[in-house]
């Protein structure tokens, strides 16, 4: 991060902020039905109170959300994650939120971020990156203007939201110590089924700590190689992240 980044904030946030204004008064936005959705995060020991401090800014007073939290108890990301959902009934939810305990996001994120998504009608997706955050793939910084896009990617963290259509293919999630190397796959799977995958540029949040700064990254790289090539993929020949459409609701 850097001060070029909080710049290329300024700028971004004058060009967004009256679209998502127009957006919150379109129809769309209006008449949109109260959604259930399940949040969930594991909290690390560097930061102790951060999950509630988020959970609070996932607030709405239009959605049911239920929030659910365990500490990293020598678990993985996906398999503290696996046990969370596991606590829950998923038929009972429309949207299913993983979110990692080092984010800031916007105001009114919970209520924008699922009406964007249902807007672009997307079944795997996340907010993009501010400029000042730390981000590590190219796709999921935002671009100026746009209020979501279709992409051939959904990253796995920092924030990740999946509908309900796609429980039955992402869920459980797959044992990795990691988790690197699943974002590769769901657009894959997805796409077989003919559903969308996106960013959320109208939402976009920042990542306050390091990425990977907890862990080696070539062991985390050979783990995802051995779960992706399960699937046919080849970091280099498949991993294209690209966006084919942008949508400029409002």
């Amino acid at each position: 991060m850097n001060l070029s980044g909080r710049v290329v904030d300024v700028f971004h946030d004058r060009a967004i902020d009256p679209k998502i204004a127009r957006f919150r008064a379109s129809e769309h936005f209006q008449s949109m039905p109260s959604l259930r959705v399940l949040v969930v995060g594991v909290q690390s020991n560097r930061s102790p109170q951060s999950l509630g401090e988020i959970y609070g800014r996932m607030q709405s007073d239009r959605h049911r959300i239920t929030f659910d939290s365990k500490g990293v108890d020598n678990l993985g990301k996906l398999d503290n994650t696996n046990v969370l959902l596991a606590r829950h009934d998923l038929n009972a939810f429309d949207w299913v939120v993983m979110t990692d305990d080092d984010v800031e996001l916007p105001d009114q994120f919970m209520d924008t971020f699922l009406a964007l998504a249902e807007y672009a009608e997307l079944k795997i997706c996340g907010p993009a990156q501010r400029g000042y955050s730390y981000w590590s793939r190219e796709i999921m910084r935002r671009r100026q203007g746009v209020l979501v896009r279709e992409t051939n990617f959904a990253e796995v963290g920092p924030l990740v939201a999946f509908r309900r259509e796609v429980f039955d293919i992402v869920f459980p999630f797959p044992s990795l110590k990691y988790g690197w190397g699943v974002n590769t796959v769901w657009p894959v799977l997805a796409e077989k089924e003919g559903w969308k995958t996106g960013v959320v540029d109208g939402t976009a949040l920042r990542h306050t700590k390091p990425i990977g700064a907890t862990y080696d990254f070539r062991e985390a790289a050979r783990e995802a190689e051995e779960y992706m090539n399960r699937f046919g993929i080849v970091t280099g020949v498949h991993v294209l992240h690209t966006y084919r459409t942008f949508y400029e609701a409002g």
